[in-house]
């Protein structure tokens, strides 16, 4: 996951549409028997909505960061579910239907970090997925009405709302499997983030698919790093030759494109890159 600056809301959400399907939402949860099901919600599969969301995240997933645009079309997720909330393992309606169509509650999403499947963790072969969990810390109000989920303590990371680099580190130069893996980040103190290892567990961001994807890319990008310090030194070597001095740019233009937005697993990328820089 990488920090996303919040895109316009686009023009469908702002529509008499949009403003009556969420009346008719909030209508029918005002005079809900606590059975039904609201089931009309659309104004978030309008095709602005779609577009903008592929936009601003590059065709990545807004939580792991794979580009799906190749293989897969888009889901829209709702950051906090709409129908119901899984809670203490039982899905609990209502949901946060009064923010079904909210610009900030939407994101795009692969369908394994958005859909409950089986995978391969560290703990072993399990069904994971965000589907409909939304964690709050221990303690928490949970919000039941618009406007009060103003005062949930959220532990999901949100990529428009939270830095994600305070939250989130990947191995890397073990020279193992575990090159790749996704970690808590900790705090100066040793506290490892709780938003942090919540948003790994609820995405299900250790499955073995994944971790490998950011291995091979952790392998690319630690070569054209060594390629880097290679064409640096050649140029402290030979001051001023523009043979060297070109190569030296053109290594570093290849290593820019693995730290840009739309890369793959970009924030893995950033902090490599800052780890080399530092030695």
């Amino acid at each position: 996951m990488r920090r996303v600056r919040r895109p316009p809301e686009p023009a469908s959400l702002r529509s008499d549409r949009t403003t009556r399907e969420r009346q008719a939402a909030l209508d029918f949860y005002a005079a809900w028997d606590g059975r039904a099901k609201y089931d009309k919600f659309a104004a978030y599969k309008a095709a602005d909505i779609r577009e903008a969301l592929e936009k601003s995240f590059g065709g990545k997933c807004a939580y792991c960061e794979t580009v799906y645009a190749a293989t897969q079309p888009v889901a829209i997720e709702h950051y906090r579910p709409k129908g119901a909330v899984m809670i203490d393992g039982t899905l609990t309606p209502p949901g946060y239907y009064w923010l079904a169509s909210d610009w900030d509650n939407l994101l795009p999403s692969c369908t394994d970090c958005n859909s409950p499947r089986g995978q391969d963790l560290p703990d072993g072969r399990r069904t994971a997925g965000k589907a409909n969990a939304f964690p709050v810390a221990p303690g928490s109000p949970r919000a039941t009405a618009p406007g009060t989920e103003r005062v949930e303590r959220r532990l999901l990371l949100h990529p428009y709302l939270d830095y994600p680099e305070k939250h989130l580190s990947y191995v890397w130069g073990t020279g193992t499997i575990d090159d790749g893996r996704i970690v808590a980040r900790s705090s100066a103190t040793g506290k490892a983030s709780v938003k942090g290892a919540t948003t790994i567990e609820v995405c299900a961001l250790q499955r073995r698919g994944l971790v490998a994807a950011r291995r091979d890319r952790l392998l690319d990008l630690v070569a054209h790093l060594e390629g880097v310090v290679d064409a640096y030194d050649n140029v402290a070597r030979h001051p001023g030759d523009p043979v060297f001095v070109a190569q030296f740019e053109r290594r570093l233009t290849e290593v820019s494109r693995f730290v840009d937005d739309h890369a793959p697993y970009s924030l893995m990328a950033r902090q490599v890159v800052a780890a080399y820089h530092a030695r």
